[in-house]
């Protein structure tokens, strides 16, 4: 039987959005989505993984990509920053700031994203 690892603490990031600003102007968003998988090196178990699109300003969207342990992005997004570093005009540090569950929502709805954007 396979068991699901859930870390309580990556709630956030089911359905989660995260407005990025720069010299404190609306850079973007980061939309979030919370999935598990299943990896050979612990076969028992299904494990999370998050992953997570940036909606530029603009409209521009960046590809889907994904973080899972070390938590890179996870770990920027709680601190309150966000890095892109695509190499092109966006790639930078920006604040971060969360949006509680029913704005993230709304957002989302904003955004035009569905969880097929993931």
């Amino acid at each position: 039987m396979l068991r699901r690892e859930r870390d309580l603490a990556l709630d956030a990031f089911d359905r989660g959005c995260w407005v990025l600003r720069r010299n404190g102007e609306i850079a973007g968003h980061v939309a979030t989505t919370l999935s598990s998988f299943w990896s050979p090196g612990r076969p028992l178990t299904a494990q999370q993984w998050v992953w997570y699109v940036v909606v530029w300003a603009d409209g521009a969207r960046e590809r889907a990509q994904e973080d899972y342990p070390p938590w890179n992005a996870v770990a920027e997004l709680r601190s309150g920053v966000f890095a892109w570093g695509d190499g092109g005009p966006r790639s930078g540090r920006y604040d971060a700031e969360r949006l509680p569950a029913p704005d993230a929502d709304a957002q989302w709805i904003s955004l035009g994203l569905t969880v097929e954007d993931f």
